[in-house]
């Protein structure tokens, strides 16, 4: 099912496909295009361009109306739009004619929020920790939160339309496994209600055609699903789920053909690194418009599991050949999110865009987190949607407050000329390897733990890989065992 690059010609009548669109984002006063996990800003000629995009008017015509507009020469327009345009295609935003599919309008509670500040631009709500899959790098916490403290549709419709007031544009269903709420579908309806786009982060194990398609007419815009791996017997082998890539399979062919957007999310360690180029390869072929490799993060039960997933250094720089190889010869028919490894890197990612900067993540009974990892920090104190608003939480929240901005910084990330790109790097990570969550994350090659951290990784590579600690209730008690029973 996959699909050939569009190439954006004069004769074109381009046109969003299902799951992009141009958005009004009235908290900040613009429009945006919304598209799987991203929101792209326009500037007034992308703006210009775009709202002649309908999927009847050709390249040409297009043009020709600018050139009247602006009274420039049709070629030199025609030239710019093309251009536009083509970067939107190979994106897969755009499709030649338009798209059988359509989403939902904007409501009038999307329409009725008023500006804010400097609010998140996503949400994270992790529906509930219970999930099919076992996964040993899972990033829910040790202590699974239990299904009875779950917050209920209604609670999480509020959430999300308190989110979206804040200038949340993305929201993440995710878990443990979404689709394992009976009610996902009332609780879908109040994200669009709220005028969020829709990503469904899910293992797609349980999902039936059916019930797919109800979620993609309640307005339903995007499907992430994640894939252990593509060989069957190592991918039961690490979810602890048997016949999971079959059910991959059909899911990503369903969400196709009901118009959705499909991302492959490819979760990377020492026990399926080998088979990147057939991840790639089912990725292209399920007709997926992204692929995520990311490389495991080593926290929660990917820290308990560390020896068993963390790859050597060469397997490590062989994948990024490989995805730069794909990108090259795949543009235009499959995007990449490609997340390096921390252990081997020489500089920080910003984590989750910065702390208290753009993500909020939501757990299922309701703490407000400024990432996924953050009750690993000790002496943090969380506030609860069901007794804080949203909106205060995110702009004086005490762990939201704790590592926003520079203030709390030491050196040499204080006086760093990139501290406002990676913005310090990962408080857990700093936390776990160096005992102290202000100092520099070991990732960047100016810590003075660096070379301890790389060493660690390239160490723990080298040795046979122990047993899975799979992920269950029990968590904590677990982790004590299995540390216990490493090797020092």
């Amino acid at each position: 099912m996959s699909e050939a690059r569009f190439i954006v010609a004069p004769e074109s009548k381009p046109a969003f496909t299902r799951y992009s669109r141009l958005h009004e984002d009235v908290v900040r006063q613009r429009k945006v295009i919304l598209a799987p996990e991203r929101a792209y800003e326009l500037d007034p000629i992308g703006l210009a361009v775009l709202g002649h995009v309908d999927g009847v008017a050709s390249v040409a015509e297009i043009s020709q109306r600018l050139a009247q507009t602006y009274s420039a020469p049709v070629d030199v327009i025609q030239t710019d739009v093309v251009k536009l345009l083509q970067g939107l295609a190979d994106k897969r935003l755009l499709r030649d004619g338009p798209d059988a599919f359509s989403p939902p309008p904007l409501s009038q509670t999307a329409k009725s929020y008023a500006p804010f500040e400097r609010g998140p631009a996503g949400l994270l709500a992790e529906l509930t920790h219970r999930c099919p899959l076992q996964c040993p790098y899972c990033s829910n916490p040790l202590d699974l939160e239990r299904a009875n403290t779950e917050l209920t549709s209604g609670e999480w419709g509020d959430v999300f339309r308190q989110a979206a007031s804040i200038g949340a544009l993305q929201l993440h269903l995710s878990g443990g496994e979404p689709t394992i709420r009976r009610d996902l579908e009332e609780i879908l309806a109040h994200a669009v209600d709220a005028g969020l786009y829709t990503n469904l982060v899910t293992s797609a194990v349980l999902l039936t055609r059916e019930r797919l398609a109800h979620l993609a007419e309640i307005g339903l815009d995007h499907v992430q699903v994640s894939v252990q791996d593509v060989v069957p017997e190592s991918s039961d082998h690490i979810s602890g789920y048997e016949g999971g890539v079959a059910k991959k399979r059909d899911v990503a062919r369903w969400a196709r053909e009901l118009g959705l957007g499909l991302t492959i999310n490819a979760p990377i360690h020492r026990q399926n690194i080998d088979h990147l180029p057939q991840i790639i390869d089912f990725a292209v072929e399920v007709g997926a418009q992204r692929l995520e490799v990311a490389h495991i993060q080593y926290y929660a039960w990917a820290e308990v599991n560390r020896a068993a997933l963390i790859p050597t250094r060469e397997k490590f720089l062989a994948t990024v050949g490989i995805v730069e190889e794909a990108k090259k010869r795949l543009q235009g028919v499959l995007n990449f999110d490609f997340v390096i490894h921390d252990h081997y890197a020489s500089r920080p990612k910003a984590c989750t865009g910065g702390w208290g900067r753009s993500i909020m993540v939501v757990t299922p009974s309701g703490k407000a987190l400024p990432c996924h990892a953050a009750q690993t920090l000790p002496g943090l104190s969380f506030d609860n949607v069901r007794q804080r608003p949203l909106g205060d939480i995110w702009r004086n929240g005490a762990a939201f407050e704790a590592f926003r901005g520079e203030e709390w910084m030491q050196e040499p990330c204080r006086s760093c000329d990139k501290r406002e790109i990676d913005y310090g790097g990962c408080r857990c990570q700093a936390l776990a390897v160096t005992g102290d969550a202000a100092a520099t994350d070991p990732a960047c090659h100016r810590s003075a733990h660096h070379e301890e951290f790389a060493a660690l990784g390239q160490n723990e590579s080298l040795l046979p890989a122990p047993a899975f600690v799979y992920r269950r209730l029990g968590g904590a008690d677990r982790k004590e065992k299995a540390l216990d029973e490493q090797p020092a």
